[in-house]
């Protein structure tokens, strides 16, 4: 799943539960989200794909627009939660810059190998699930951000 789909996720959880059961919450919800058919590219072709470059541009952009405005309208339960959803994924940015273009291989850490297996399916196609849940969830944060 796309970062900003985990953060407006976890954005929305910090929304509408307090905070010490929303962050677990965020947190659990990244894996949910990770089992839904989402996008994704195959490994070998990802430093290759201008169309992947640009989707993945576009997220990091929205990812921290979506974090720096809770940030700057103090919605803090929401800035914390939106950035516990989306952790998990941090591993994975480790983990490339660990092992560059070798992301085909299966991580030995039992947390990453969970990762990786509950992302079952990764297509071009599941940009229609990813943009689908965004048009769900942008409205919701918005409405939530500037309450």
């Amino acid at each position: 799943m796309l970062a900003t789909n985990h953060a407006l996720t976890g954005a929305v959880i910090g929304a509408y539960l307090p905070l010490p059961i929303a962050v677990p919450a965020a947190f659990a919800s990244h894996f949910v989200l990770d089992a839904i058919p989402h996008y994704g590219i195959k490994h070998d072709k990802r430093n290759h794909s201008r169309t992947y470059k640009l989707i993945v541009f576009c997220d990091t952009f929205m990812a921290l627009f979506i974090a720096f405005t809770a940030a700057l309208l103090h919605k803090w339960h929401m800035e914390i939660t939106g950035w516990v959803a989306w952790s998990p994924d941090l591993l994975w940015v480790i983990y490339y810059f660990a092992h560059g273009r070798d992301l085909h291989l299966k991580p030995k850490n039992w947390f990453m190998r969970f990762h990786m297996d509950i992302q079952w399916s990764e297509t071009p196609k599941g940009i229609l699930v990813e943009l689908v849940l965004l048009a769900i969830l942008l409205p919701v944060y918005i409405s939530q951000v500037l309450r």
